[in-house]
């Protein structure tokens, strides 16, 4: 079943509930109080049968001032307009501003509907007709056909519908084969089926039985039952109004404004680079943090809009900008908002959305609309390297999404090839987020090698710490390996440095490394304490925390065994397992020329490495 879907706009008691009725044959209001005050209060739906074999589904907003949040949460995923005008009145303020949120909407092909012409004489019509005209101009509506009719007597309604007819074969779905995505503008149960939510399918398809999540909450659904213009069918796709029974979860935990979409592919934010545009009759600029009313998809919540490099907006102008959010939201890159004001309540401006997950960086302002510039008008390959040098280690589907591309291997291919990207596994690295990240690593260790100069260098351990990096381990000994055959850095055991640096000794602390050295060589097995070692002496406990990086280790607590005695130790363990089966303390004990005492504490240290496991009163290789 192809579908469009076509929406209506304009002013309050300018006929657009009867229009759709004409056009459908169905009553669009459907609520008591609707039907009781003569108004359209909350979204109406209805459909029909172009002659073209497409089926239309028919969005009838409210006019009414006090329910435009309800008009926008079903005007963003029309294909086709209908703005309406009554021959009696000719433009009001809901007239515009319907037209103002249907620009920055996006909408693309739309129609002027000059409602009501039986009710008045040709030359008022005429007149009403010209003024709109010349509003038009100025909109983006200057180029939309125009068509006048009665929707009591039919008059020229099969005009309209050969008008629609011709559009609707121009309307063409790219996004199908993107994972599904589906605002969601009404919820409600039905007895004995459960939660119901109504939408305009925007990307993707779903089948029965697909699982997918209610966002932002991030909710776990199954559908068990499509409905498409009130015909159960197996799979809705793009473009379609679509009502969905969904199990496991309830009518409570879902609103206006959440999104159902395929799990994973989307991510709750509260942060959005944007760019916005004011509209030219607004009352008044918009300033830096001031707090508005967004709208997108199917959410109203409010925000806070931070310009970039400027302190506010005038009417008629544009600019970059961030979208801090009350409550987290859903979007995509490229998807369309519209903001309005608190005090006085109107549509003042709109915009598309450049990145749905805004980060918060170190950038200047300048740096960042460079960024936001690129990433909103770059070519294909040029946005998605934008999106990949914010991430390191980003995962390459993830980014293509942030980016809202597809089939980005080629571009994926060039940057490679061109020296801007490389890849660990399925994980994308951009050098110029890897080369910030050797310079905090750089800087990291210089600071490190002044506070202690005698140290072979830092533990990895605490490098990884230290760095403004959260990846995994294997990611981590990717990039030291990186940095180690670019010359960089240098490694001496778990210690990294910064290439070309080595510990100093003065001749004094030499003179004391010499001693040390010498004193646990003597000692072997036997071993000595630290406080043996140092005593109250600065100077000699300086030189231990070098030494104990690089030839000294601690056995337990504060006993300290040369590494390579350490390593021999391990060797006789391996030997005596081999040839008695087991190894025994006693045993250990004298291979090593050691006392019990010291024989049990590097057997226990090599317990706690994973090294043997003791089994009884006897120990075992691991």
């Amino acid at each position: 079943m192809d579908s469009i879907v076509i929406g209506t706009a304009g002013h309050i008691d300018h006929g657009k509930t009867a229009l759709v009725k004409a056009l459908t044959g169905f009553d669009a209001d459907t609520l008591e109080e609707e039907k009781r005050r003569g108004i359209t209060i909350n979204l109406g739906f209805a459909y029909c049968r172009l002659p073209c074999g497409k089926t239309a589904g028919l969005v009838d907003v409210p006019g009414h001032e006090r329910f435009v949040k309800n008009m926008l949460a079903g005007a963003g995923g029309i294909d086709i307009a209908m703005v309406v005008i009554a021959a009696n009145e000719g433009i009001m303020p809901q007239t515009r501003e319907h037209i103002h949120i249907l620009h920055y909407l996006g909408i693309q092909k739309a129609i002027v509907v000059i409602t009501k012409i039986g009710m008045v004489e040709d030359d008022f019509r005429e007149l009403v007709v010209e003024d709109a005209k010349e509003y038009l101009a100025t909109t983006f509506l200057q180029q939309a056909p125009m068509v006048q009719v009665d929707s009591i007597t039919g008059q020229g309604i099969p005009e309209l519908t050969s008008l629609l007819d011709f559009m609707a074969t121009g309307v063409r779905r790219e996004a199908v084969s993107r994972p599904a995505r589906m605002p969601v503008d009404r919820v409600f149960s039905v007895k004995g089926f459960g939660t119901v939510v109504t939408g305009t399918l925007n990307e993707g398809s779903i089948s029965l039985n697909d699982e997918l999540g209610v966002y932002p909450q991030g909710l776990p659904v199954k559908v068990r039952g499509i409905q498409i213009h009130e015909q159960a069918v197996p799979t809705a796709r793009a473009g379609q109004r679509t009502a969905l029974n969904l199990a496991g979860v309830s009518v409570e935990q879902v609103r206006r404004g959440c999104v159902v979409a395929a799990r994973g592919s989307v991510q709750a934010t509260c942060a959005l680079d944007v760019h916005l545009s004011i509209a030219p009759d607004a009352s008044q600029p918009v300033k830096r943090m001031e707090r508005l009313k967004l709208y997108l998809g199917a959410t109203e919540v409010l925000a806070r809009v931070i310009l970039m490099g400027r302190k506010q907006i005038y009417p008629g102008e544009e600019c970059y900008g961030k979208l801090q959010t009350e409550s987290p939201v859903i979007a995509r890159k490229s998807d369309r908002f519209v903001l309005r004001s608190l005090t006085p309540v109107q549509t003042i401006g709109g915009g598309r959305v450049v990145d749905p997950a805004a980060k918060w960086s170190g950038y200047t302002d300048d740096q960042a609309l460079a960024i936001m510039q690129t990433k909103d008008k770059g070519t294909s390959q040029q946005v998605l390297e934008a999106f990949a040098r914010e991430t390191l280690f980003g995962d390459k589907d993830a980014i293509a999404s942030a980016a809202n591309m597809y089939d980005v291997g080629k571009y994926f291919e060039t940057l490679m090839q061109n020296g801007r990207i490389m890849f660990f596994e399925n994980r994308v690295v951009h050098v110029e987020a890897l080369q910030t990240l050797l310079e905090q690593t750089l800087s990291i260790l210089e600071v490190y090698h002044t506070q202690y100069p005698l140290r072979a260098g830092i533990p990895k351990a605490e490098l990884q710490e230290q760095l403004e990096f959260a990846g995994r381990p294997r990611e981590f000994e990717w990039l030291q390996g990186w940095m180690k055959e670019t010359g960089q850095i240098g490694q001496s055991g778990l210690m990294l440095y910064k290439a070309g640096f080595a510990p100093v000794f003065s001749k004094k602390l030499g003179t004391i490394r010499d001693e040390m050295l010498a004193a646990v060589q003597k000692a072997g097995y036997s071993l000595l304490t630290d406080n043996e070692l140092v005593g109250n002496d600065k100077d000699r406990q300086t030189v231990l925390e070098a030494l104990l990086q690089t030839d000294f280790m601690t056995v337990a607590g504060h006993v300290i065994l040369l590494r390579t005695l350490y390593l021999q130790a391990k060797e006789t363990a391996v030997r005596l397992a081999r040839a008695e089966g087991a190894i025994r303390l006693s045993d250990f004990r004298d291979s090593l020329g050691t006392s019990r005492k010291y024989a049990l504490l590097l057997l226990e240290k090599m317990d706690r490495e994973k090294f043997t496991s003791r089994q009884g009163e006897e120990r075992v290789l691991l």
